[in-house]
């Protein structure tokens, strides 16, 4: 995928920072009435585009400059449809604090680890650039730092959260490892050890 179709692509997916400020003002409860049933929707039409021609049609017509060359072609759920399975299930399952963090990283970091990724020549890091990596890495403390302030946590969050977020960089940076779609392994990459964490010491 170009440049100008990223930045298509990722100006799309900086809209969905929205899920998490929602989830903020509404609350789990209704942010769940809300997003699981928007998510077997998606997932519904997403897997239907296999099986419907009109509907694949129409995701071809509409959606071929920001999808990827495996989400037209390869009879695979699109990176939308993961995006909604990860809200779905670390709202459901983390505290309210990690699950944000987490989504946020996965909407910011991940985002400019492309487009910088793209735009800057700079030396391999595993299956990336090392110019994009860092950039997801910079970005993710900064996200752990801002929201950190914002939902006034304990000194041990901003330590296991730093932790958290080389992990998910150096992962996003080997998606060969694990082969699963970045829109779910990074926010659950970082929700799951912050969870664990937390049982243990505690810092929310």
């Amino acid at each position: 995928m170009n440049l100008t179709n990223e930045l298509k692509r990722k100006s799309l997916h900086f809209l969905l920072i929205l899920i998490p400020v929602l989830f903020c003002i509404l609350g789990k409860t209704l942010s769940m009435i809300i997003l699981i049933p928007f998510t077997c929707v998606i997932v519904w039409l997403d897997y239907m585009r296999f099986k419907n021609k009109k509907i694949h049609d129409f995701f071809t017509k509409y959606f071929k400059n920001i999808l990827r060359p495996h989400e037209l072609e390869e009879r695979k759920l699109c990176g939308v449809s993961f995006v909604a399975i990860s809200a779905c299930l670390n709202f459901l399952i983390f505290p309210k604090e990690i699950a944000v963090i987490g989504f946020t990283i996965l909407v910011i970091s991940d985002s400019l680890a492309a487009i910088i990724g793209k735009s800057i020549v700079s030396q391999p890091f595993y299956e990336k650039s090392f110019a994009g990596s860092t950039a997801f890495f910079i970005s993710a403390i900064a996200v752990v730092i801002g929201l950190g302030i914002y939902f006034d946590v304990k000194f041990l969050f901003y330590f296991f959260g730093f932790f958290c977020a080389l992990f998910v960089a150096v992962l996003e940076a080997r998606p060969s490892i694990f082969k699963i779609d970045d829109n779910f392994l990074i926010p659950t990459a970082f929700c799951l050890p912050m969870a664990f964490f937390n049982f243990m010491w505690n810092f929310l």
